[in-house]
């Protein structure tokens, strides 16, 4: 069976989503929405999870690595088309456990920081660990700031935030790739 029995149970999931969390949906009420086999269901998932873990995998596909400039705009995107699909999130998020939700929002967002870290990057001597550090932990931000939000409900604020965050990552940035090329040059 091809590619498209997989994203056929993921589409028939997250109809599902729309109507009821994730931990009241049976891999018997699945089956019957896509009207297939559970032994079809299996051989391509082991369990729901699986189908969720899936359809994250094919959300993250959606975006490609921004150009510098461009890294705001990924992230509006990505935020309104997780606010426009609210219901389908906050029915999985209510069923998964804290940590897998983290775990993926960094893979989220670790792309989008490396590459804002990386533009401010270019005008000072920094090293590549030390660009990996302020990558790491603004992704460890942006990642609690997002997460924080889905927990309250996903109001429609979260843009608002983001421009905040991005003038709070533009000049912390600013201020820590000076002082480390000071203390590179020191050193």
């Amino acid at each position: 069976m091809p590619k498209s029995t997989k994203d056929e149970i993921m589409t028939a999931l997250s109809g599902l989503l729309r109507v009821k969390r994730l931990d009241d949906i049976t891999v018997t009420e699945l089956v019957e929405r896509c009207g297939i086999s559970r032994q079809a269901f299996y051989y391509h998932f082991s369990d729901l999870y699986g189908v969720v873990d899936y359809g994250i995998q094919r959300f993250l596909e959606q975006f490609e690595v921004p150009s510098p400039d461009q890294w705001r705009a990924a992230l509006e995107k990505t935020l309104t088309l997780l606010r426009e699909n609210r219901t389908v999130v906050l029915n999985v998020y209510r069923a998964y456990e804290r940590s897998y939700v983290e775990h993926d929002l960094r893979q989220w967002a670790a792309p989008l920081v490396e590459t804002r870290v990386r533009l401010a990057a270019q005008r000072y001597s920094v090293t590549e660990d030390q660009i990996g550090f302020m990558s790491e932990v603004l992704t460890q931000a942006l990642a609690s700031i997002v997460l924080s939000w889905v927990e309250r409900g996903m109001p429609s604020s979260v843009i608002e935030r983001m421009d905040d965050f991005d003038i709070l990552v533009g000049g912390c940035l600013e201020y820590t790739m000076e002082r480390l090329s000071q203390k590179n040059k020191e050193s």
